[in-house]
């Protein structure tokens, strides 16, 4: 009797202690154990053991899409304001201390001469950043800015030397274009003198026909330059809304006075100009075809000299000539 009740104890404590139930599922042991959760620092957060660069890694940038304050943004005079690029380092080098971002030249607008580039291994993305202030007088304003590595040597971005600030101070024009049948509002125009029509598509092919021909004969390609641009684009908004086709600005300016009050500093500057209506064959391969005619525009096009180049197209309907173009080559 006393040997059955203490098998029944027994029974019971097993019992009670799951002795019964049914063992606990087991994980598959192929599947992936997933780690605790732990809040990876960005990209750009130094890491615990700061990597040095090997002697022969390249420094090179590519830029991503502007964060804040896109190209031709308008603001008040002497209004503060904050850019941010974002750029990628597709070098071989990290960016670590010592890399910098150093004002180069046009409009400074309050920008410290050299900005502390977040750590960026290659590959990844920075956001670089920059407080600034618009001029207190209006007008068109582009600041550069290269980048450096901590010998103080600059490198390139995207094959060129500089990212840039645009931004408008004062007066803006809205201007209509038509893509693809509907209407839209394309960058303003600063203190332009009509309401002129611009053709992105016009700008981008003389770019490429241009540098093909450069191409031909062995020449390095152009690289744009925005305050070439912003003084080619202004004198083909002058010509078409003013009716006129001539090297000579209606305020009796020279090639040379616009590129300097577009705040570019040149060693050598050249400007080529067309005018023909589309309807007649006004476009970007008449345009390079007659300058490449011409000895004087040829000289122009395949100069030795020249690097960087700014392209402007205006269309008036009501003007003589209808479509405009201005070109600007320069160098440093």
């Amino acid at each position: 009797m006393k040997k059955a009740l203490i098998v029944l104890l027994i029974f019971l404590m097993l019992t009670a202690c799951g002795g019964n139930a049914s063992p606990a599922p087991v994980a598959n042991p192929s599947a992936t154990i997933a780690a605790p959760t732990v809040n990876a620092p960005p990209t750009n957060t130094l890491p615990a053991v700061i990597p040095t660069n090997a002697a022969n890694c390249e420094n090179s940038a590519s830029f991503e899409s502007d964060v804040t304050v896109p190209d031709n943004t308008p603001f008040a005079a002497g209004e503060s304001f904050t850019k941010i690029w974002r750029v990628r380092n597709n070098g071989t080098c990290g960016w670590i201390q010592g890399y910098t971002l150093s004002f180069a030249n046009g409009e400074e607008m309050g920008a410290p001469a050299v900005i502390q580039l977040p750590y960026t291994p290659p590959g990844e993305t920075a956001d670089i950043s920059v407080d600034l202030v618009a001029p207190d007088r209006n007008g068109a304003f582009v600041g550069n800015f290269e980048f450096r590595d901590p010998a103080d040597r600059p490198f390139a971005i995207d094959y060129g030397k500089y990212i840039w600030v645009s931004i408008i101070v004062g007066d803006v024009v809205a201007i209509a274009t038509h893509a693809g049948g509907a209407t839209s509002t394309p960058t303003p125009t600063v203190l332009a003198p009509c309401a002129y029509i611009p053709n992105p598509d016009f700008v981008n092919q003389t770019l490429a026909l241009i540098n093909s021909q450069r191409a031909a004969r062995d020449l390095s390609a152009l690289t744009v330059n925005a305050q070439l641009s912003a003084a080619a684009q202004a004198h083909a908004a002058d010509m078409a809304c003013n009716d006129f086709l001539s090297h000579i600005g209606s305020d009796g300016s020279s090639a040379k006075e616009r590129v300097v009050a577009a705040g570019y500093s040149f060693s050598i500057a050249l400007e080529t100009i067309f005018g023909q209506p589309p309807q007649f064959g006004g476009n970007p391969e008449s345009a390079v075809q007659w300058w490449m005619s011409d000895l004087i525009h040829r000289s122009a096009i395949l100069h030795e000299k020249v690097t960087e180049i700014g392209i402007g197209y205006a269309f008036v309907a009501e003007s003589s000539l209808q479509g405009y173009w201005s070109v600007m080559f320069a160098a440093p």
